[in-house]
């Protein structure tokens, strides 16, 4: 068990740091518990499963029993049984005649998940799919921005963090100049709860720079400081939304001169994608650490 934990945590390195994505892992100890607390209809929702087939501890046939119920119930999961016992595991296979299964040596099963991890994350890196990964994931960091601003709000005396925002929205455009005009003088009833209610009123752009001014009037200079936050984390994460939102593809080429689709200006290619994935978890975890400031 403790090997298999090291192989887990080089799993999820891989996917976290080589590709750019988090790993939610699910461990079931028995078959018994798979059945009630996932069952064959949710192993659709997984991308990949490791089953361990304990083959010299299997007194009860558990390793049978796995493999016919998935093969029962038409289950097209990606799946690797993995043993100590490979010899025996591959004579189980082939007696049960089970098909489209990976399978591995206990000590081989790191190398063979990243493998298929590999080819399960080409499968959807095509430009449709980033698209909407990055709207997804942008938008789940506003919301952590929002959870920010609130609890600094609190902390910034005098509405001021509030009539910073207001200010900008105001600069920013004719359609919000008199809306935010109204918030200003009336400043002692507003919340960013009020303000964030109105969808577009406070847009990302405004909430890094509101967070970037947090930081400045509260002296916060760890994990970051207002300089090094927010005109990079416009520039990384926000004009890079932007663009994959509202620019279509074109036929270009990549830095090494490969044909590829470009959009607005960034070759779409599998390194550009862990780029912009990478990035977008340096600063989920960036802001991550500057909630927990506040909280302290």
């Amino acid at each position: 068990m403790h090997s298999i934990r090291g192989k887990k945590r080089v799993i999820s390195n891989y996917v976290k740091d080589e590709k750019g994505f988090e790993l939610d892992i699910n461990e079931i100890q028995t078959f018994e518990q798979f059945k009630e607390e996932i069952g064959f209809e949710s192993l659709k929702d997984y991308d990949l499963v490791l089953v361990d087939l304990n083959l010299d501890d299997d007194e009860s046939g558990d390793g049978n029993k796995i493999i016919e119920e998935i093969r029962n119930n038409d289950i097209y999961t990606e799946i690797i049984f993995y043993s100590s016992h490979y010899g025996h595991l591959i004579d189980l296979l082939k007696e049960n005649r089970t098909e489209g299964i990976f399978t591995s040596e206990r000590n081989q099963i790191d190398t063979k998940a990243k493998k298929i991890i590999d080819v399960t994350l080409h499968k959807i890196q095509n430009v449709n799919n980033l698209r909407g990964l990055i709207m997804a994931e942008v938008a789940e960091l506003d919301m952590i921005k929002e959870e920010i601003i609130r609890k600094a709000s609190e902390k910034v005396p005098n509405k001021s963090l509030e009539k910073y925002a207001l200010k900008k929205i105001k600069s920013s455009g004719q359609t919000c100049k008199n809306q935010a005009q109204r918030h200003i003088d009336d400043i002692l009833n507003v919340t960013f709860d009020l303000l964030f209610e109105k969808i577009g009123f406070i847009d990302s752009n405004k909430k890094a720079m509101t967070i970037g001014e947090a930081l400045d009037k509260l002296n916060i200079t760890e994990p970051v400081t207002k300089d090094i936050f927010t005109q990079p984390y416009i520039d990384s994460i926000l004009e890079k939304r932007n663009k994959f939102a509202h620019i279509k593809e074109c036929d270009g080429h990549d830095e090494n001169g490969n044909s590829c689709k470009v959009i607005g200006g960034i070759p779409f290619t599998e390194k550009k994608c862990i780029e912009i994935r990478k990035d977008i978890r340096k600063y989920k975890d960036l802001l991550e650490q500057i909630e927990q400031k506040l909280n302290e």
